[in-house]
């Protein structure tokens, strides 16, 4: 088993395998981890009709993704030759972030092994038309920001959708979001500004589609997101300027109603346990969320 590191040209091997398995979870698009490949160090190979994704995180230790695939009859034989390869390597053989799909795919095959909710990995997922409506006492708050803003900048805003000239002025936003935020003192953002860059400068050749929202000709928020499944599309990035009220919950609905309402749901990733994100994705009440799980084998 040779692995391969990710690289831009591979992107029709995954999204190949992705539209057969159909992901519901975040992680497995190609754009998200391309993206995140400074951080997660992406490697990948093929094997009797799976797709083997492996990440070597910043300072933890390495896991695997997946496998991406649907023939349970391959897939222990799949799993066996996996742990062989880490082992052999000197590794702890597990899969992370693995959906609730690929544990029943493993349950069904009759494997063995251990599986640990990762409430802090786990998507939160919206419906769509909740989110671009906000019907209900539940989303008052939410209309009275989106209110306020429209109130403050109606006359002042317009917003594009991203091509190859205006995704270039996302990239000097996020370098100013970035030093509001004091970026460098927080390792996170840091690697979220490189995600950000390697995106932006591959705008052309990735999947997804994207907004900005310019207020009195500068831009003030962009954000991107794809198909994930059939049904579901995922936000990847949302930034917009922390001083100007009620551009976030503006931006969330305008994106979806103008990009998304044929889609049912909204996968808007996971807030690895920090308090702030996770006050923020509930306040949207999440129709449901796509569990993901550590999954350890004897």
């Amino acid at each position: 088993m040779k692995f391969f590191k990710i690289d831009i040209s591979n992107k029709h091997i995954f999204d190949e395998y992705f539209a057969i398995f159909e992901p519901e979870i975040a992680d497995l698009t190609f754009t998200n981890l391309f993206m995140w490949d400074p951080f997660y160090d992406i490697h990948f190979t093929e094997e009797d009709g799976f797709l083997l994704i492996m990440a070597k995180p910043y300072n933890q230790p390495p896991f695997l993704h997946g496998p991406v695939g649907i023939d349970l009859n391959k897939l222990p034989i799949v799993i066996e030759k996996a742990k062989k390869y880490f082992e052999s390597e000197g590794y702890s053989f597990m899969i992370k972030r693995a959906s609730k799909k690929t544990v029943d795919m493993l349950s069904e095959c009759g494997l063995k092994f251990e599986s640990i909710f990762e409430r802090d990995l786990s998507d939160y997922v919206y419906r769509v038309e909740d989110l671009v409506q906000l019907k209900g006492k539940k989303y008052h708050p939410k209309k009275n920001h989106i209110n306020k803003f429209l109130r403050l900048y109606s006359d002042r805003y317009e917003w594009k959708k991203i091509d190859e000239e205006i995704v270039k002025l996302c990239w000097d936003f996020e370098c100013e979001w970035y030093e509001k935020r004091n970026g460098k003192e927080d390792i996170g953002l840091t690697f979220e500004k490189m995600a950000i860059e390697r995106a932006i400068k591959n705008f052309d050749k990735l999947s997804y589609e994207g907004m900005v929202i310019f207020i009195d000709g500068r831009i003030k928020a962009f954000t991107f997101g794809e198909p994930l499944n059939k049904n579901t599309v995922v936000i990847h990035i949302e930034k917009a300027d922390p001083d100007i009220e009620g551009l976030y919950a503006f931006v969330n609905q305008k994106f979806l109603a103008e990009f998304w309402q044929d889609f049912e749901f909204v996968n808007r990733e996971e807030d690895l346990g920090k308090e702030g994100i996770r006050k923020a994705k509930m306040s949207y009440h999440p129709f449901k969320f796509a569990e993901k799980f550590t999954i350890l084998f004897d």
